[in-house]
């Protein structure tokens, strides 16, 4: 045996042996289903599902519906405001809904997706404890009374692990099928968005296998549009705004900007800014943050540097307040807490740039008090 096909059969016995979990999902779905023939079937992710989690939403739906002919509703809440989202939505028709449309005694089984359920987006009077099934490949565990089921493969991606179901089950993708083309973009746009191409230090066999099955059944087109996407004017003025200044602010590494004042439905430029950032000659470490709807503190952190563990970094940044919370995977993630009664509705522009200078002052303290501690 040739050293390829060495390295191929140890690559799927490594497979193998973490896919234990997988039988379990499969086992609990049969003992429901054939005991809930015409049940239907909720599926809830984090708040502005990126595409990781939209296409594993759309993964997870398509394969319950070819193999237990269920009716299945996924569900989201806040803003699809990156240009790369959506254009996804607009060309693949992930078919989601907003959470505050659920009537959740409609639904027999639930799942979450590409988040632990504490983070997800629920209706309200749903808890941890009422989610069946959550599939994930972030570090942090389920808890809040979760008692259901945890697929986590430790992938880089959640598309790769919902991947790695639909194969247990051996549903094939079909040539000259819409939708099923649809699904399988999207699977990939996941895969590529969450481990850049495949070149992240998280990427695992996991998303190789996924990526070469997938493949023949994408849109070329659709995945063309939608990863060459269009920056908007906003973001072209962010970045031109931190090149014009940023380069004076790298400290041992670290680089903190703060944006401003933006709306919700803009809110992807703080990732946007934090990625430009860390492309940057002597950057490790990178965070953009700015006040989102006049009423919290929303930052994303990117960093290269192996000492950062950039999840417990996210987790502490917001965690230090009151309902601040923060989280991520290897080398990025996100964190917010709410402004409380410091909150600023006005349009006044001399309050907003006072109080602007004095947030903007107290979280670059703040944030790189935090990281030269975790480094």
């Amino acid at each position: 045996m040739n050293e390829d096909a060495e390295t191929k059969k140890e690559e799927k016995l490594s497979l193998k042996r973490k896919d234990s979990s997988l039988g379990k999902v499969k086992k609990s779905f049969s003992d429901f289903f054939e005991k809930n023939k015409a049940c239907k079937v909720a599926i809830f992710t984090h708040n502005s599902p990126d595409p990781d989690a939209i296409g594993s939403m759309m993964g997870m739906s398509w394969m319950l519906k070819k193999v237990y002919d269920v009716e299945v509703d996924c569900f989201y809440d806040g803003h699809i405001s990156h240009p790369q989202n959506q254009r996804m939505c607009n060309l693949l028709d992930p078919e989601m809904h907003f959470v505050n449309t659920c009537d959740i005694g409609q639904y027999a089984y639930k799942i979450v997706v590409d988040t632990i359920p504490c983070h997800a987006c629920l209706p309200e009077g749903v808890s941890p404890a009422d989610i069946d099934l959550v599939v994930d490949h972030h570090k942090e565990v389920p808890n809040g009374g979760f008692k259901g089921i945890y697929m986590n493969l430790k992938a880089g991606s959640c598309c790769a692990t919902v991947y790695q179901l639909i194969k247990e089950y051996d549903v094939a993708f079909e040539d000259d099928n819409e939708r099923d083309s649809k699904v399988a973009t999207a699977m990939m746009i996941g895969i590529i968005t969450d481990t850049e191409y495949q070149t992240s230090d998280d990427t695992t066999p996991y998303e190789h296998e996924a990526y070469k099955g997938l493949f023949d059944f994408r849109s070329s087109t659709a995945l063309k549009q939608i990863t060459r996407y269009k920056h908007p004017k906003e973001w072209v003025q962010a970045r031109a705004c931190v090149a014009m200044k940023g380069h004076d602010c790298i400290k041992d590494g670290i680089l903190i900007h703060g944006i401003g004042f933006i709306s919700a439905s803009n809110r992807d430029l703080i990732a946007a800014v934090a990625d430009e950032m860390l492309s940057w000659e002597n950057v490790e470490t990178s965070v953009a943050f700015a006040v989102v709807d006049g009423d919290r503190i929303e930052g994303s952190v990117r960093s290269s540097n192996a000492a950062i563990a950039v999840p417990s970094l996210c987790k502490e940044l917001g965690g230090q307040f009151e309902g601040g919370s923060g989280g991520g995977k290897l080398g990025k993630g996100s964190f917010k807490y709410s402004l409380g009664n410091c909150e600023v509705k006005s349009n006044d522009s001399e309050l907003k740039n006072k109080f602007w200078e004095y947030i903007e002052y107290k979280e670059l303290q703040r944030i790189l008090r935090i990281i030269r501690c975790e480094d």
